[in-house]
């Protein structure tokens, strides 16, 4: 197996597994299911005898992400996340080449902790960042609506510009105040795309969004983001 030379895509996949994990744990699933398709490697959660589709990612990591899991993850044949004082633990099942089901099961296990996952999206559930979840989706989904591959926000003063591109080239340019800005950046890089990356569906299409930049600095702090079309 040849594993892509750029360490980017193992932290990139290593978050993803993270993310996948994490969110099965919160949201009582039984099984994970893996399964690559054409373009992608489709995730689905199994809740109450129905698969749900979950997180997307392309189908060119397949190679290096099933060998994420079983170096990193399942070394021992299981591995265990804890939430809310229940310790899930997530089995192993390689059906067939290119799909892989992992059953989970779980039990009452206080103060016990295996595995890596922290709950760093807790203080973003409160009502106080509704306002800036809103003004990022509102960036977002224009970008989508437009077909627009390249998003950068930059603050300039009293305002950010966000400019929107395509191809390189800049197709539109808008701004917002800056007041909000430092919250935005705040819930973009340890919410939102706190892995790097995101999926997002929109009218009836799934999208790959990468956080391309997070720079922080104090003057002029600038975000990129790159879209990517999945369907």
């Amino acid at each position: 197996m040849t594993l892509p030379p750029d360490d980017t895509d193992r932290r990139q996949c290593v978050a993803f597994v993270d993310q996948i994990f994490s969110e099965a744990a919160s949201g009582h699933a039984t099984e994970i299911l893996f399964r690559t398709e054409s373009e992608r490697i489709q995730t689905f959660f199994l809740i109450d005898g129905k698969y749900e589709k979950s997180l997307t990612i392309p189908r060119s990591y397949w190679d290096l992400f099933k060998h994420i899991l079983l170096e990193d993850y399942f070394d021992e044949g299981f591995y265990q996340v804890a939430h809310k004082g229940v310790l899930s633990t997530f089995g192993w099942n390689e059906r067939a080449p290119g799909m892989i089901r992992i059953p989970i099961t779980r039990q009452d296990v206080p103060g016990r902790r295996r595995g890596r996952i922290d709950d760093i999206f807790r203080s973003f559930e409160e009502p106080s960042w509704d306002a800036v979840k809103s003004i990022f989706l509102s960036i977002l989904n224009f970008a989508l609506e437009q077909g627009y591959d390249q998003v950068n926000m930059e603050l300039d003063g009293q305002v950010v510009d966000i400019g929107y591109f395509k191809h390189d080239i800049q197709r539109t340019n808008l701004t917002i105040s800056s007041d909000s800005y430092d919250a935005l950046a705040r819930l973009i890089g340890e919410n939102y795309l706190a892995f790097g990356f995101m999926t997002r569906e929109f009218r009836e299409k799934e999208y790959l969004v990468r956080l391309k930049e997070l720079n922080e600095d104090v003057v002029a702090p600038r975000i990129v983001l790159e879209i990517e079309d999945l369907m």
